[in-house]
Formats: C-alpha cells, structure tokens, sequence
C-alpha cells in the first residue's frame, strides 16, 4: 500500500491547485489597482467520503481563494441641458479644466468620449 501524502494526492493535483490559489493572491497583492492592505486568503478544502465498508473512500480537493477587487476609478463630469433645444450634453473635467469657461458659439467641443452641443445660430451656451 502507497502511504497517504498531501504531496502526491491526485498525482499532484492537491499541491499544484494549492500552489495556483497561492499564485493568485499574491498576483493581487501586487496589483496596483487593489487595496494593499487588504487580507487575501486561500483556502483548502480535502473531503473523504468512505463507502460502507470502510475500506474504500473518495476524496475531493477543493481550493479557492478570496482576492482584493480592484478599487473604484472616480472622475468627474460637467453636465448641461441647452435650454433652447433642450440637448443633453456631458463631459469629463479633466485636471486644471474649468467646466464653466465659455466656449465660442457654433464651436464643437469634443472630450474623449462625448460631444458638447454647438449653437448652430450663434449665441452662448446653456
């Protein structure tokens, strides 16, 4: 008879499913999108269910782990409404920008990701 070994269970599988959750949490440890103080944990689970004899048993390895979700991104955002034609518009503010500086009338404004409104017949914006 073989000696039982956490070692050599499932050929291995125990150990190396060990070492995959260990890799995991300390690749989040490492992410810099994450809390760093936060605790990470692994967890091995090992089940033996006999039959009933006794003289057989199953066994199923379970690891998981628990990680640090990645932290909130925050920005900000300027929104307006053109009181005339009643257009929604929004955009990020980035760093030193001052949502409020007036634009020239019928200019587009473009931010990245969303398009301010333009008056097409000339006069400020709302």
């Amino acid at each position: 008879m073989i000696e039982l070994n956490s070692a050599t269970i499932a050929n291995g599988g125990l150990v190396e499913r060990l070492n995959d959750e260990i890799q995991k949490a300390v690749a989040n440890c490492l992410d810099v999108n994450t809390e760093a103080k936060k605790t990470r944990t692994v967890t091995l689970k090992v089940k033996i269910k006999p039959d009933e004899t006794r003289s057989f048993a199953t066994v199923s390895v379970e690891t998981s782990s628990t990680l640090c979700p990645p932290e909130a991104i925050n920005t900000s955002i300027y929104m307006a409404q053109n009181l005339k034609t009643g257009e929604i518009a929004a955009s990020e503010v980035c760093a030193g920008e001052n949502p409020m500086q007036e634009t020239l009338p019928s200019v587009e404004i473009k931010t990245g990701k969303i398009t301010n409104f333009a008056e097409k017949t000339g006069g400020n914006h709302a």
